[in-house]
Order: C-alpha cells, then structure tokens, then sequence
C-alpha cells in the first residue's frame, strides 16, 4: 500500500483517481525539494501515493457529457446549503469590502442569494468557478455532512487505499473532512501524520459541529491515533474559514498540537497543487517520510 494517501476535494466527478494522482505525485515531490528533502522527492516512487478517488459518487447518473446539472439560485435550499453560503459570503465581503453589501441587508430570501452567489463569485477563491459547479460543490458538501450512506460510501473508498504501509494521510478542501471522519472512525495504526490543506473543517455550525465525533464543549476530538497534524492554509482561501485549528481540536498529551501553517498560494488561494508545492506542506511530509 501507498506511503501517502491523498484525499481530494469538491468538483472532482469527471475526473479520476489516476488522473488526480499524476499532478498530486508531481507537487508532492516539489514540495519535498522546495522544503529540502531532496532525496526524500528523487527516491518517491509513483506507487508510493495513491489518491482516494470518490468524486464519482457525485456524478449524474446516466451523463453523456462532462457537464455539471443546470443548477441555478433556486436550487440551494433553505437551511445548512444556504447558511454555508452565507457564512462564505460574509468571509468575502470581509476581506474584499468592494464585493458589495453584509449579508442580511439584501432584501428578500430568494433574491439575497442571487447576490450573495453572483458577488461570492467574484472573489479569489471561487472566480474562475462556474455557478452551476459551485451549487453542486455545495450540495457535495453537505451530502457528505448529512447523508449517511454517501458518508460510509466516500470514507470505503479511502479504507480501500489505507494499508499497513501508509505514513501520511493528506486531504484538501473537503476532503480534509473526509480525512479526519476516517482516522477518527477507522483508528489506522500506521498512518503517523495527518494534512490538512485549505480545509474547512473550523467553520462553525455549519461543518465543525456536524463532525463525527460531535464536538463537546466547543472542542473537536483528536483525530484517532495520529502523532501530528499540520494545518495549512491561504490568508485569502474562503473554503478555510477559520485558518487555525489548534484551539478547535486540543491535542491528546501535554505539548502535542495542530501545527498551523500559512502559506501564500497567491491567485488561487485554494488551489491544490499550490497547496502541495509549499514550503509548509514539503516540510511536514519530509519529516516523516526523510
């Protein structure tokens, strides 16, 4: 089995596991020499990183065409849909002023998520992204989040790739959700390091208190048996709504933490291979695997 285990994010059901694996390799390894381990990048092997491909899952049954479903305004659905679009839309606005108007100041239910959609669209983080595809991100995530059956589904498909070799567990977006509902679940021996890159796992009520295990008391557990967690994530990445995580999830001993990084991944603050390419991310995965 893989030493690394990368687990992707939102808006991956027309691609695949292989697929994803090609870029994740190459990043990895540039990661590692960006970070210093050299040798570390020259002796990983293809078969050493497999990416856990769930993005299927999502994908419209009976699609002739690489195409997302004509999602529009309507159809995010009152409560957790909309709030998360909310919630994020407030994080735009708060760090991009210029995109208009608080949330809550925009009239009508149905017509403020017109807004709130059209202008959060505009932002760093969601700009080059379709409208029909950011609807269908949203609803991946809280399928995840709500839907039992797609929850046992998504994390089979990481058991499949977890083995007694594997060191590292990485995910990003939501797949860092993923990543963490995995360890805590399946409890895996040998994975040593947990990543987490642009993740949102922080972002209250919305995510954070729909975790398994639920929080208590405003903290999140650990996750499983793993020595260290770090953190990465871009000032300007929206999906990471809370950049630091340490005081969301308290470490198992005295002087054992999530180490929070920030990393600048320039004009696409969520972008995987930047994630992956980092400084902070090589370094991490060095010292385990150098």
């Amino acid at each position: 089995m893989a030493a690394i285990v990368g687990i992707h994010g939102i808006a991956q059901q027309f691609k695949g596991g292989y697929q994803l694996g090609t870029v994740w390799f190459d990043t990895v390894r540039d990661g590692l020499t960006v970070a210093g381990y050299r040798a570390a990048a020259d002796v990983l092997a293809p078969g050493d990183l497999r990416v856990a491909y769930f993005g299927d899952l999502f994908r419209p049954p009976g699609a002739m065409s690489l195409q997302e479903p004509p999602f529009s305004a309507a159809d995010i659905q009152p409560g957790p849909e909309r709030d998360l679009l909310t919630e994020l839309y407030r994080a735009a606005v708060a760090q991009d002023p210029s995109l208009g108007r608080p949330a809550g100041s925009m009239g009508p239910a149905r017509a403020a998520v017109q807004v709130m959609l059209e202008r959060l669209l505009r932002s760093g983080t969601f700009a080059k992204v379709a409208e029909q595809a950011f609807i269908g991100n949203l609803k991946q995530v809280m399928a995840f989040l709500t839907d039992r059956s797609v929850k046992d589904l998504v994390l089979g498909r990481v058991h499949e790739q977890v083995g007694d070799g594997t060191r590292v567990l990485i995910g990003h977006s939501l797949g860092s959700v993923v990543a963490y509902e995995y360890v805590c679940r399946y409890r895996p021996p040998s994975v040593e390091l947990l990543v987490t890159l642009g993740s949102p796992l922080g972002i209250p009520k919305l995510v954070f208190d729909r975790l398994t295990p639920v929080p208590a008391d405003g903290r999140g557990a650990w996750p499983g048996t793993v020595s260290d967690w770090v953190n990465v994530a871009d000032p300007n990445d929206l999906v990471a709504l809370r950049k630091q995580l340490a005081a969301l999830f308290p470490g198992p001993s005295l002087g054992k933490a999530v180490d929070d990084r920030l990393v600048d991944n320039g004009d696409q603050p969520h972008a995987i291979d930047r994630y992956l390419n980092a400084r902070q991310t090589g370094s991490a995965l060095g010292d385990v695997l150098g």
